[in-house]
């Protein structure tokens, strides 16, 4: 409980994970096989951020527990992004075939929204953001009622101008 706790700890993982979002940036798409050495350097980067946030997710498990407990790991919502990129990386390290798990690959990109946790400020817009999710839609379809509305006029418009 000490180390997970511990400001120091959160200031460090934050860290690993701009780090690691950095990381992602300058992977170069263009090499799909990742023959150059900029990409099995990255590569090797993505490996190590991998297993350093295997380590932060099991230090917080023993500490918390996984389900039981009433403040366990997976009783905290924003905790189901990390310990599903934890998963996906320990699947992508025990398989046999990598080029079949190749797509899994691409959910590397969810890390950094693991920071959003970390900054109370940024979890209280998210939360707001998908509590707005439901008057979004309707603001949508409001929008493209008077789109046809308008649409229909110009067509009346225009149809009326040539006859």
């Amino acid at each position: 409980m000490y180390i997970v706790e511990n400001k120091v700890f959160d200031t460090f993982i934050i860290l690993l994970i701009l780090l690691n979002s950095i990381v992602l940036a300058a992977y170069d798409y263009d090499d799909r096989e990742n023959c150059s050495q900029w990409n099995k350097f990255l590569n090797t980067s993505n490996n190590i951020f991998s297993v350093l946030f295997m380590m932060e997710c099991a230090l917080k498990i023993v500490a918390y527990g996984l389900i039981n407990h009433y403040n366990a790991y997976l009783r905290d919502t924003w905790n189901w992004l990390d310990f599903s990129v934890v998963i996906v990386s320990i699947i992508e390290f025990t398989s046999i075939d990598a080029l079949q798990l190749k797509p899994l690959r691409t959910l590397r990109v969810l890390r950094p929204l693991r920071s959003i946790k970390a900054l109370p400020g940024m979890k209280k817009l998210i939360v707001s953001l998908i509590k707005s999710l439901p008057n979004l839609g309707q603001a949508i379809f409001f929008c493209t009622m008077i789109f046809i509305l308008f649409g229909i006029l110009g067509i009346q418009q225009y149809a009326g101008v040539f006859y």
